[in-house]
C-alpha cells in the first residue's frame, strides 16, 4: 500500500526558497536568481515583483532588488499600517499608468464606516480635494458606496435607507425614490456608475472587494472628469479594477487596517 504523499504547495517552496536566497545575497537580478534557481526569468520577476509588492525588497536605480528590513520587522511581530498604506497607494498608481490616462484620473480604495465612505489611499494624482484621502462620501451617491451597498441584504438597505438623508448635490445624484432600483442595477452588473452626482462632470465606476466569510466593506474605484457619455471609461476601466482587487484582497485579508 503506497503512502500518502503530504500536503505540500510547490508554489509556496519555491518563494520561500526565493526569500531564503534573497537573505544570503541582499541585492540580486531577475536574470542572476533564474539562474541560480533554475526557473524562467518570467517566473523570476513575479516572484520579486511580489515580493516588492509585500515590502520585502525594493528596485535601486541598476533596477537590482535589494532586501528591506521587513524580515527583521515580521520577526518581532511588526507590519506597520504606514506600510501597509504604501503598498495600497502603489496598486492604485499601477491602475492609472496601465489605464494611460490624464492627470485627472483618481483610483481610490475606500471602506464603510457604518455611514458613509472613508477613503482609505489614492494614487497619486488626485484633483478634488473635497474628495481626498481620509476624507468621506456618501453612500448613495458615489461609485465607491453604491459598490458596498450593492452586497447589502434588504433589511441593511432598509435600515441604510432610514438613517440617510439623500442630498441632492446636483441634478442626477440618486435620490431616494431612484435608490433601490439603482442598487439592484449594481448588483446585476457587478460594478456600480456614478454619473455626475457629486459634481457634474465626475464620472465614476467601482467594484465591491468581496472577502471570505466577512461582510463587504471595501471597495475600489476609478473616476474622471469627463463631460458627456462616459461608456468607454466605464468598459476600459472594470478589468483594471478586477486586476487591482486581487492584489488589494490579500493585504486586506491581514485585518490590520
Amino acid at each position: 500500500m503506497k503512502k500518502k504523499q503530504p500536503a505540500y504547495l510547490q508554489t509556496l517552496s519555491k518563494g520561500i526558497q526565493v526569500l531564503e536566497y534573497l537573505v544570503e545575497h541582499k541585492s540580486v537580478t531577475v536574470t542572476n536568481m533564474a539562474k541560480s534557481l533554475k526557473m524562467q526569468k518570467s517566473a523570476s520577476y513575479r516572484f520579486l515583483n511580489t515580493f516588492r509588492l509585500h515590502g520585502y525588497v525594493y528596485q535601486d536605480n541598476s533596477n537590482n532588488y535589494v532586501l528591506t528590513d521587513r524580515i527583521n520587522k515580521l520577526g518581532n511581530g511588526i507590519i506597520p499600517k504606514i506600510e501597509l498604506h504604501n503598498i495600497f497607494v502603489e496598486i492604485l498608481n499601477s491602475i492609472t499608468e496601465k489605464f494611460h490616462a490624464p492627470a485627472d484620473i483618481i483610483s481610490n480604495l475606500g471602506m464603510w464606516n457604518g455611514t458613509d465612505i472613508t477613503y482609505l489611499a489614492q494614487n497619486n494624482n488626485s484633483t478634488y480635494s473635497q474628495f481626498a484621502e481620509g476624507g468621506h462620501v456618501p453612500a448613495y451617491c458615489s461609485a465607491l458606496g453604491k459598490a458596498v451597498l450593492s452586497q447589502f441584504s434588504e433589511s441593511e438597505l432598509k435600515q441604510y435607507m432610514e438613517k440617510t438623508v439623500f442630498e441632492q448635490f446636483t441634478p442626477t445624484t440618486t435620490s431616494a425614490d431612484r435608490f433601490l432600483e439603482e442598487i439592484a442595477e449594481t448588483k446585476k452588473r457587478g460594478y456600480s456608475i456614478m454619473n455626475d452626482e457629486l459634481c457634474v462632470g465626475l464620472k465614476g465606476v467601482g467594484i465591491p472587494i468581496i472577502m471570505d466569510s466577512s461582510p463587504v466593506i471595501y471597495a475600489l474605484s476609478l473616476t474622471r472628469t469627463i463631460f458627456g457619455d462616459a461608456t468607454k471609461f466605464y468598459n476600459d476601466a472594470v478589468p483594471l479594477l478586477r486586476e487591482a482587487e486581487e492584489e488589494v484582497l490579500g493585504f486586506l485579508e491581514l485585518k490590520i487596517f
